[in-house]
């Protein structure tokens, strides 16, 4: 089993072949950072559903070398894919929310300004902060085994989320609901039971969380109005880097996503190798 191993996501078209090579940073972290021999493993992902295990025969600061072993099934993505329209928050908050909604399964993150958020800098979120951002989504997945890693989309108003959103199901987490329930909202959104669902089917949710101060009644209104869900997460007021993990969670148990997945052999179902 791939277990225990070191794993790293690379570029498309990089695998395929019976050997292997990584320069850059990837080399310099096997070698230096990590300090890994010739004979050790690891796994490669370029996120085609497919993990590669791969043995070292050449250990170097500016390139490393290894031949695969074998190919494998990587994890399943969820069936049901979530995207999460987070609030922008103070960077560290906003870096929690994304290493964590990583690891419980959120396929895409969509940064929002919204009415109540405070954000240093002001509008200053430039390629900088997005490739860090996506730095964080990819240690993430593989911290956490996911194939694939989830997509980081760059920061938009809230106006502009809610135009996105509301073009399929979407939930909305606020704190002054009083009637419905995660629960409920999630069973008005979801096509069929965990039970009556094809595993190859999937459906698509948008999840909305808000910032430090909750939204803006005016914001609120707006997302109902588009016909976004409003939906409380209980008695208790959650932190906003608490809420967009848990909401996400919740979702992905109430469609049956949280089940065991048996690791095996995929030689057999993996691309030819030249």
């Amino acid at each position: 089993m791939s277990a225990g191993l070191h794993r790293f996501f690379v570029p498309p078209g990089l695998l395929g072949g019976p050997r292997i090579a990584l320069t850059g940073e990837q080399a310099h972290q096997i070698s230096r950072v990590l300090r890994l021999k010739v004979g050790d493993r690891l796994v490669l992902l370029d996120g085609s559903g497919h993990e590669y295990r791969v043995r070292l025969s050449e250990v170097r600061s500016s390139a490393v070398a290894g031949d695969v072993d074998d190919v494998r099934v990587s994890r399943p993505e969820p069936r049901l894919h979530l995207t999460l329209y987070q609030a922008l928050v103070l960077r560290d908050r906003f870096e929690t929310v994304l290493q964590k909604g990583t690891e419980v399964g959120i396929s895409r993150f969509v940064p929002v300004w919204c009415e109540r958020s405070v954000v240093l800098r002001g509008d200053q979120i430039d390629a900088k902060r997005l490739e860090r951002w996506r730095r964080i989504v990819t240690e993430a997945a593989e911290q956490c085994e996911r194939g694939q890693v989830p997509e980081i989309l760059p920061p938009v108003r809230f106006t502009e989320a809610l135009m996105q959103a509301a073009a399929g199901p979407a939930l909305l987490a606020w704190e002054r609901e009083r009637e419905r329930s995660l629960q409920a909202g999630l069973r008005a959104v979801l096509v069929q039971r965990p039970t009556e669902r094809d595993d190859r089917n999937t459906e698509s949710i948008g999840l909305l969380v808000g910032p430090e101060g909750g939204f803006s009644s005016i914001e609120v209104a707006a997302a109902r109005d588009a016909g976004v869900i409003t939906v409380s997460l209980g008695p208790r007021i959650l932190r906003t880097e608490t809420a967009g993990p848990v909401l996400a969670a919740l979702a992905l148990y109430e469609a049956g996503d949280m089940v065991p997945f048996v690791h095996q052999l995929a030689d057999s179902a993996a691309p030819e190798r030249a």
